[in-house]
């Protein structure tokens, strides 16, 4: 009798941790599901966003080709830019989360002038509030060092960002701009995540705006990837795959700082973020302010190879290159461009990378292996490409090319990658 109680008891035992297994095992598959649902939803969200920009670029272009009036056909290619820009934004932040998501986005930080970085970007902003019922006004705190150790890039990304939504949500009234040290009372905060290190300060950004504003329930997800209803500014009231705050929010706290938010629904907003940033000498002269223009590029009779398989690129580069008085060659592939090599001396090779027959990481390994008869196992190399990862540009480099430019890119971006690898 001792033996069947034993034996029961072992039984209950047995049944009572199958089912602990099996209920964690229930919980895992409404998890995959939740989470497939969630993911499902969001590449739906993705496929409308990305469809109405393209829309617009080929609806505008169609009526590009249809008018004989120069002054409306250049409208429309304006309005076809926009769009395209948008396009290019929702992109960018796929990547950008993709990267931060997987740890591949490394922060270069070096020194940089606040002002010279920060005061063209928000001149442009201004200019644009021109043509809204808007007012558009910054302030940069004097009681901030001129110059500065950190990311400025990805400090502007983070600006540039929160100003696209205050102006998308903003149709008549003020935005603006603050950017200072912390004083930590600022925006209803006794203290930022974590206090700077020793040598480091704390750099406080405001982005204020008289727009639509968002309501309290809402607010809690703002800045949270994929969830359905996460972004209400961007789903319910524009465009936007739902990632650009959640981008901005991975980006501060990778530069040891936060973002937050004091918003009221129909009453605006008001965006905070803070980035550590180092101390440089205050009292040494402000650098010469960065400048958009194309570099000073003298063509020298250089003659350049493009391999790009796309047709659209193709004429694109080809034409800006002749525009600033290039000789240019042309290849559909690895393979045809290895052979243009071997029968034509060029100064310089413009390298696509995913290409048919031969890719562009394989030809540039060939030429510099030295296995292409007649040429320059040093020739420059550029990569021309939609892979715009931080770990395919190192793939990049590694094979052996001198700079990668990623597309889509703008003249002044090309002259400048030809204007390194010529010096």
């Amino acid at each position: 009798m001792d033996e069947d109680a034993t034996e029961l008891l072992h039984l209950k035992k047995k049944l009572l941790r199958l089912q602990a297994r099996y209920a964690d095992l229930e919980k895992r598959l409404r998890d995959c599901e939740n989470s497939v649902q969630s993911k499902t939803r969001f590449l739906e969200d993705l496929s409308l966003e990305l469809r109405t920009p393209i829309n617009g670029v080929l609806g505008m272009l169609q009526l590009a080709r249809a008018t004989p009036s120069l002054e409306e056909r250049q409208e429309y290619l304006e309005m076809a830019q926009v769009s395209a820009s948008t396009l290019q934004s929702l992109v960018n932040d796929l990547l950008e989360f993709s990267a931060l998501d997987s740890g591949r986005l490394p922060l270069v930080e070096k020194l940089f002038d606040l002002r010279a970085e920060f005061s063209p970007l928000l001149r442009n902003f201004k200019s644009q509030s021109q043509w809204k019922s808007l007012e558009f006004s910054y302030q940069i705190d004097d009681a901030l060092p001129l110059r500065l150790i950190g990311d400025a890039d990805r400090t502007k990304q983070i600006l540039v960002n929160l100003l696209n939504n205050a102006f998308a949500y903003t149709k008549k009234g003020f935005i603006s701009v603050t950017v200072g040290p912390w004083r930590g009372q600022n925006g209803g905060r006794e203290a930022p995540t974590a206090a700077p290190r020793p040598g480091r300060c704390l750099l406080h950004v405001t982005v204020k705006d008289s727009g639509i504003g968002i309501a309290g329930n809402r607010q809690a997800d703002l800045f949270k990837p994929f969830a359905v209803g996460a972004h209400p500014l961007e789903k319910q009231y524009s465009g936007g795959a739902g990632l650009g705050l959640a981008v901005c929010k991975r980006l501060v706290r990778m530069m040891r700082g936060d973002i937050w938010l004091e918003s009221r629904e129909g009453h605006g907003s008001t965006f905070h973020f803070t980035v550590e940033c180092g101390l440089a000498d205050q009292f040494v002269a402000s650098l010469p302010p960065k400048t958009a223009a194309v570099p000073d590029v003298q063509p020298r009779n250089l003659k350049i190879l493009l391999a790009e398989d796309e047709p659209v690129n193709r004429i694109f580069t080809v034409r800006v290159l002749q525009k600033c008085g290039f000789t240019v060659l042309t290849a559909v592939d690895g393979k045809e461009a290895l052979q243009l090599l071997s029968r034509e001396p060029v100064d310089l090779v413009l390298m696509d990378i995913q290409m048919p027959r031969l890719n562009g990481l394989d030809a540039t390994r060939a030429i510099r292996a030295g296995q292409v008869p007649g040429v320059n196992p040093a020739i420059p190399i550029v990569a021309l490409t939609a892979f715009a990862m931080e770990s395919d540009k190192v793939r990049g480099l590694e094979a052996g090319m001198n700079e990668y430019l990623t597309k889509p890119f703008e003249a002044p971006m090309l002259m400048e990658a030809i204007q390194r690898v010529m010096h």
